[in-house]
């Protein structure tokens, strides 16, 4: 069965690092039939949260940004590749945008008990891949936490994570052959779930 798979480009660097190893993937999924879109968040307007609350009452956001296009993208995909580079230990500045919007979905979930899904429809599963500069053990943590709690804001199962520390400079990962190899194999994976 043809799937439909939705990359999010999150870096700021349209040839970064995470923007490679997610190019990888759409690659894999097109070889084998699937239907891809790839979205870089630096082509949308996407402003912050404003926290006003507005969501609450209808579970619609009060501004009108490129937030809805994506969240559309966001409810009629079935598998998911998010690849966002690590800034100061947690997701980058538009990752975090784009996810801190969610609140519609939240509040549609929890205050207003709708569904945005067709309970027919096959899993939605994803995949987040993510880059950072230094080698510090711990320095995927909180980013991979919050691509969890929006993964899961969204009904998408959390696959798993292909996580390269030590890679700073554009072009850094393709000195590691087997970071593509093991996106590769992943994004394989995600499709056969």
């Amino acid at each position: 069965m043809a799937l439909s798979l939705l990359g999010i480009a999150c870096s700021p660097r349209r040839n970064g690092n995470t923007t490679k190893l997610l190019l990888e993937g759409i690659r894999v999924a097109q070889a084998e039939g699937h239907s891809t879109e790839l979205v870089y968040l630096t082509d949308l307007k996407i402003s912050p949260c404003q926290g006003c609350g507005a969501c609450s009452a209808k579970g619609i956001c009060v501004i009108n940004d490129d937030i809805l296009k994506l969240q559309e993208k966001l409810i009629h995909s079935d598998r998911f590749i998010l690849a966002a580079p690590i800034y100061f230990m947690g997701v980058n500045a538009q990752t975090k945008t784009m996810i801190d919007r969610m609140q519609t979905f939240w509040a549609r979930k929890y205050l207003l008990n709708q569904t945005l899904l067709n309970p027919a429809g096959p899993e939605r599963i994803g995949l987040f891949i993510s880059t950072a500069g230094t080698r510090l053990p711990n320095v995927f943590e909180c980013a991979e936490r919050s691509v969890k709690t929006f993964y899961h804001m969204l009904d998408i199962k959390y696959s798993q994570a292909c996580l390269y520390s030590g890679v700073d400079k554009v072009g850094d990962i393709e000195a590691s052959p087997s970071s593509l190899e093991e996106v590769r194999k992943a994004t394989q994976a995600l499709l056969i779930s």
